[in-house]
């Protein structure tokens, strides 16, 4: 971004699909009360601000804003760009972000090695826009899934028994998950928080997939990059079929031998892709490399943040997240707003940082697929979100108040903001899966075969 548009006070952004919102940059010393703040300058989680995205109400939201940010992203149809009211800011404060950042979100990383060089993570519009809603996108995502965790569990057979791992067949899963993520990133995100715990190994490689493509998408990475990104989650695990299963599936904590031979699951990895002839060194490095950690405590060989390379920086973050929130033999899944929590409070030390914040900020407090209390106590799955109003997501009302099941119907909570539905609908909290006898895998048989209301 150049001076000159740094410097401006307006410029105009556009949201997805048909029915585009307009957003006007504004300077914080040009606020007026009644505005909708929609984005700022700098990710929400680096600002005290709960609730990404707000309307302007009062004195001390705008000297926060004076703190953290030197200029906002507001929805055009606020009331106050209709109104025009009195400027109610005060002198700009100094903002956090340098000059010389020049609106620039992240500085890169120093090179290490061919691939140890960190992108830019600067604040543009997707390259990848939605092309199908998630209902006609549902049926080809609920196939790619189920296809990719056959070929996934045979490609672990293989390596369990010293048998030549088909690359080839693990490309073709990649190539059909991108594919589908290309033409609606919710749907795919969907089947993945439908888990077995019996077949946890093999789902955890292709969430670790689609959940990585998810996320390169939200960075702009180019389609081969996303197949690339992909094929290093699918096979990050592999070397866990040498592990023996008394060590893999123990309930209780591993003593310090089991846990040294756990470690070994990497080096195993990294051999089984070398052995199998793996055309790129990038799946063979985040084999390797995926538990190696920014502040040196990583195994196995204890890299710090510059040594590790960019797409093991960012599998190890997305393979921890799905690990959080499924049930394994030693722990039962947390709530994805809570393992977010977690890697929030380990940034810097156990995950790359900046890429710990594009994550949560490309996944958000609840991903399609979530169990969700209201705060007028209704309970639904959420089926869709939205890139800027992540906590006002599409939901799948299936209960009322009192728990009763009622006709099931899509309510968008965007409304709440907007008049439309009463504040009562607004998210109070995620549950798990089976909640109130609502289990997501009847519902993924639904969404592809019967319209809702």
């Amino acid at each position: 971004m150049d001076d000159n548009s740094k410097n401006s006070t307006q410029g105009t952004r556009r949201g997805r699909g048909a029915k585009t919102e307009s957003l006007v940059r504004v300077d914080i010393a040009n606020l007026q009360m009644g505005m909708y703040i929609a984005e700022l300058d700098r990710p929400w989680l680096e600002t005290p601000f709960l609730i990404q995205g707000f309307k302007l109400l009062n004195k001390a939201q705008v000297q926060t804003l004076e703190k953290y940010c030197q200029y906002v992203y507001i929805a055009s149809s606020s009331e106050a760009m209709r109104k025009k009211p009195p400027i109610v800011a005060r002198k700009q404060a100094p903002s956090l972000l340098s000059k010389g950042d020049k609106g620039t979100l992240f500085k890169p990383l120093g090179e290490a090695g061919k691939h140890g060089r960190k992108r830019q993570i600067a604040r543009s519009r997707p390259a990848h826009e939605v092309v199908l809603p998630i209902r006609e996108e549902h049926p080809a995502a609920a196939q790619a899934y189920r296809e990719g965790k056959a070929d996934i569990k045979q490609i672990l057979h293989s390596a369990q028994f010293g048998q030549m791992l088909n690359t080839e067949v693990a490309e073709t899963v990649v190539t059909n998950c991108v594919e589908s993520m290309l033409r609606n990133h919710d749907a795919l995100i969907w089947m993945s928080r439908i888990k077995h715990e019996d077949e946890y190994t093999a789902e955890h490689c292709l969430n670790v997939c689609i959940l990585a493509i998810a996320f390169g998408r939200h960075l702009n990475f180019d389609k081969p990059d996303l197949k690339m990104l992909g094929l290093c989650g699918l096979l990050h695990d592999v070397g866990k079929m040498r592990t023996p299963r008394i060590v893999l599936n123990k309930r209780g904590a591993l003593s310090d031998e089991e846990f040294r031979i756990m470690q070994q699951h990497t080096i195993d990895g990294y051999k089984l892709l070398k052995e199998a002839g793996t055309t790129t060194a990038l799946p063979i490095d985040v084999a390797l490399n995926h538990h190696e950690r920014p502040d040196g405590s990583g195994y196995p060989r204890g890299l710090k943040a510059g040594e590790i390379s960019e797409y093991a920086r960012i599998i190890a973050i997305v393979d921890s997240y799905d690990a959080m929130t499924s049930d394994r033999c030693y722990s039962k899944a947390v709530a994805p707003a809570d393992a977010q929590k977690e890697i929030y409070k380990c940034r810097g030390q156990q995950f790359d940082e900046e890429y710990a914040l594009a994550f949560m900020q490309a996944i958000g407090p609840y991903p399609p697929g979530t169990i969700v209390e209201l705060h007028n106590g209704m309970l639904g799955i959420v089926l869709s979100g939205r890139r800027k109003f992540r906590h006002l997501p599409t939901v799948i009302l299936l209960r009322d108040a009192e728990k009763n099941v009622i006709a099931e119907q899509a309510v968008d909570l965007f409304l709440t903001d907007r008049g439309g539905l009463d504040k009562g609908f607004l998210i109070r909290r995620s549950l798990p899966d089976g909640s109130f006898d609502i289990k997501l895998e009847d519902y993924k048989v639904k969404l592809s075969e019967e319209p809702l209301s």
